[in-house]
């Protein structure tokens, strides 16, 4: 539901959007993968939080899935589980992982505006609690 302010000019009624979006769906922490590497210099997955860097925490919105958005995934190699809208935070990139309730997603693409950014998140896997 959004809110509308009201605002009265000259005897003329507008409605306004609010100046900012509230992330009221839930937070996702944002982590760039540690490299790692086996004895045969094979790259190690991710089990824990050990093994990624911290970037930032961030309040979410969720967002609908479009076919469009579906369509875009599957041209890109990727599939989409999941899209968020949180405020725009320099450092986050499509080599990150997210972290939404102890689950692990790949940032796949990111759509951004000037204020905001659409996180097209592909599912992982549950983390290993430590």
């Amino acid at each position: 539901m959004k809110l509308l302010i009201i605002l009265q000019t000259a005897g003329m009624v507008k409605m306004q959007k609010p100046k900012f979006s509230k992330y009221n769906d839930g937070v996702v922490h944002i982590y760039r993968e540690k490299e790692r590497r086996t004895s045969f210099n094979a790259k190690q997955n991710i089990s824990t939080l050990d093994n990624m860097d911290f970037i930032v925490k961030l309040a979410f919105e969720e967002s609908a899935k479009r076919e469009q958005d579906l369509e875009f995934a599957e041209q890109n190699g990727f599939s989409l589980t999941a899209k968020i809208k949180t405020r725009l935070v320099k450092g986050v990139d499509n080599k990150c992982k997210a972290i939404i309730d102890g689950y692990l997603y790949d940032v796949s693409y990111i759509d951004k505006s000037r204020t905001e950014m659409w996180l097209y998140l592909e599912g992982v896997k549950q983390l290993d609690s430590e």
